[in-house]
């Protein structure tokens, strides 16, 4: 019997996907389902979509939705929503990390190396989204990597870890993982698939495990 997974889209600097990552593995363990990790460039997903489906003239380039989406309104209250599931779920956030921003690659890639070499994506993942939007640390830093790989209890050596992390092919996975989430209708992070259907958010946790346990019932 070929085993279930979750394939789960997601940019490694999502504050919802930080909040989402720990139901999410403690999820997968309950039902013994499989999360099949796929970190993505999330930019470069929205500006594929942009590119593929925005009908709007080229000289309007922030009209509509992609006005709304820089508006400062929203962003306040983004944090107003990080607050309010901070204080449901009892997870702590900073409501505004100064590394909120950054690069990818290393902390991507990571992820992405040690699922390849069978090690534990799923906690490494969460610590490294927790490192952010927890404990404000800088994911980009490859000491601080090192120290969250040491951390996760993965049995490789950290440094090599990272080496791999920036390697041409695992760099090459990142962006195969992004245009394959353009080609599945991925359009937001975090994103999960489960036997073809869809749920965006980690607020549809709810409806992903109702979705596993009717399947499993069956």
């Amino acid at each position: 019997m070929t085993e279930d997974t979750i394939d789960y889209f997601y940019s490694i600097r999502s504050s919802f996907t930080y909040l989402g990552a720990a139901r999410l593995n403690a999820m997968a363990r309950k039902y013994g389902v499989v999360i099949r990790h796929y970190p993505v460039d999330l930019g470069k997903v929205i500006e594929a979509y942009n590119s593929l489906h925005d009908p709007r003239p080229s000289d309007r380039t922030y009209a509509g939705a992609r006005a709304y989406e820089k508006f400062p309104a929203r962003e306040r209250y983004t944090q107003i929503e990080y607050q309010r599931w901070s204080d449901l779920l009892g997870i702590p956030i900073q409501l505004d990390p100064k590394h909120h921003y950054g690069t990818r690659e290393l902390p991507s890639g990571v992820v992405i190396a040690a699922q390849a070499m069978g090690l534990n994506a799923d906690r490494l993942s969460h610590d490294v989204l927790a490192a952010l939007w927890r404990d404000d640390r800088d994911i980009a830093d490859k000491a601080v990597m090192r120290e969250l790989i040491a951390g996760a209890g993965l049995n490789v050596d950290p440094e090599t870890l990272c080496q791999t992390a920036l390697r041409q092919e695992t760099q090459a996975q990142l962006q195969s993982n992004t245009e394959l989430a353009v080609e599945r209708g991925v359009f937001g992070s975090p994103f999960y698939i489960f036997r073809d259907v869809p749920f965006l958010g980690q607020d549809r946790l709810f409806f992903l495990e109702t979705e596993i346990a009717r399947t499993q019932e069956s």
